[in-house]
């Protein structure tokens, strides 16, 4: 039996790039896709496993027909930069199974739909999870958390390669994505989430070929740090822009670096000067607006 799910959506071009994406890559799936609230009087929601809504829609924000989302088992909201300012906390709050800021990052979203779509298809009774061995295990896992470096999270080894790292975070993921304790004592739900920020925190920086060389580094200097200090700023060996955490000062780094290859050093100087105010004390910017400068008065 095909999974029944509705894609919620004001922006028409964005609508119909979803629907298409999740056609095609979810399979055994059956998609209402629509930018009109009104449109789901005429479906039975009851048959539909989940709903992919935007945080605004025709009719205003998503809040406004949370009422007869709620009528299917699970919902996905999508953040809009218009709509009003949502984080995950919020969106847990009114009983999303998912959040996710757009642009969209495919694979979550990919990830996201099949877990939730593999719980309904298990008939999955969330509180059933919560036995006594799963709470001694969960407990046990957040509190021995802050002592473990990220490979040790993953029980893989500095050796260990890009897909090995990747299963193990998967199936760190599935198991304790707070979606899956939505309905559990709040102390349980809240070492999840906890966990998951780790989890995805650790994945970010041994996913990150720049990243993990640094922190592979920092772990020889220092075998009892455990995590990634994401405030340093560090001259990375292959692409120093990446040292650059926000990413609008990052693409005005990456406008002057292709300014200083074509010569055009003045524009240059005025796309790193903008980078900076973004980013400060960050010394990869620091030392190309010098160089620029010492550029332009040669």
């Amino acid at each position: 039996m095909k999974n029944k799910i509705i894609i919620l959506m004001r922006d028409e071009k964005y609508l119909d790039s979803l629907e298409k994406f999740v056609t095609s890559k979810v399979s055994d799936c059956d998609v209402f896709a629509t930018g009109d609230t009104k449109d789901l009087s005429k479906l039975d929601l009851s048959k539909y496993a989940l709903v992919i809504v935007s945080s605004l829609l025709k009719e205003g924000v998503w809040l406004k027909a949370l009422p007869i989302i709620r009528k299917v088992q699970n919902f996905i909201l999508l953040a809009l930069k218009d709509g009003p300012e949502l984080n995950e906390a919020i969106a847990r709050k009114y009983g999303a199974t998912g959040f996710l800021k757009l642009p969209i990052n495919s694979e979550k979203l990919l990830f996201m739909i099949n877990d939730i779509l593999d719980n309904v298809r298990n008939g999955a009774n969330i509180p059933k999870i919560i036995t006594k061995n799963f709470v001694e295990k969960i407990t046990a896992f957040f509190k021995n958390m802050d002592n473990l470096n990220y490979y040790q999270l993953f029980e893989v080894s500095l050796e260990s390669s890009k897909e090995e790292i990747k299963k193990s975070y998967i199936k760190l993921a599935r198991t304790y994505h707070p979606d899956k304790f939505r309905n559990v004592p709040s102390e349980i739900s809240k070492m999840a989430y906890e966990i998951t920020k780790r989890v995805n925190e650790a994945y970010s920086v041994l996913s990150h070929p720049n990243r993990r060389l640094i922190f592979d580094r920092m772990l020889k200097e220092n075998p009892t740090m455990a995590r990634f200090d994401f405030r340093m700023k560090v001259a990375y060996n292959h692409n120093p822009e990446d040292t650059i955490q926000n990413p609008q000062a990052r693409r005005f780094a990456l406008l002057a670096k292709k300014a200083i290859n074509s010569g055009d050093h003045k524009s240059a100087l005025t796309q790193l000067k903008m980078a900076a105010t973004m980013e400060k004390d960050n010394r990869y910017l620091e030392q190309m607006i010098e160089e620029a400068k010492k550029a332009l008065e040669g």
